[in-house]
């Protein structure tokens, strides 16, 4: 069974270390090419949107980070502790953000680097869309319209 709680302020600096671990392929040099540090993601992290703690069976099983802005969700952050990878979570995760957010949102989008080719995969079988292309960054920003198939 999945639960989704708001992250402490330890929740908080837990997802910033299995961010930093898990994404260090890419991250600090698409902050460095944002012209922005590790410090200032950080302090993002803690002050825009809100961090949720994902639990399966009581588990942390990782974290996503979201924001409302203009009938829009957006989706900062998904990650996975890897013993939880591959076993439908990310999916179900998609699920439970278009359901509680449907009324209130229009479209669920998201940012994913190139390298991350299950992410990608991940949220294509969920019905995002590729709308726009950063190639400065490496990034692609998917889209999903809220009720859409």
């Amino acid at each position: 069974m999945l639960a989704f709680t708001p992250a402490t302020a330890e929740q908080h600096d837990e997802f910033l270390e299995l961010t930093r671990r898990e994404t260090a392929s890419y991250l600090e040099g698409t902050l460095k090419l944002m012209g922005a540090t590790w410090e200032q993601y950080a302090r993002w992290v803690h002050t825009v949107g809100r961090v949720y703690a994902i639990r399966e069976d009581g588990r942390v099983a990782g974290f996503y980070w979201i924001e409302e802005r203009d009938r829009t969700l957006h989706l900062h952050g998904l990650i996975l502790r890897r013993d939880f990878q591959r076993r439908g979570i990310g999916t179900r995760v998609l699920e439970a953000l278009e359901r509680d957010h449907k009324g209130r949102v229009t479209a669920i989008e998201l940012g994913v680097h190139r390298s991350n080719e299950g992410a990608i995969r991940l949220y294509e079988r969920a019905g995002f869309r590729t709308v726009k292309v950063l190639d400065d960054l490496g990034f692609l920003i998917l889209q999903k319209a809220v009720g859409s198939p």
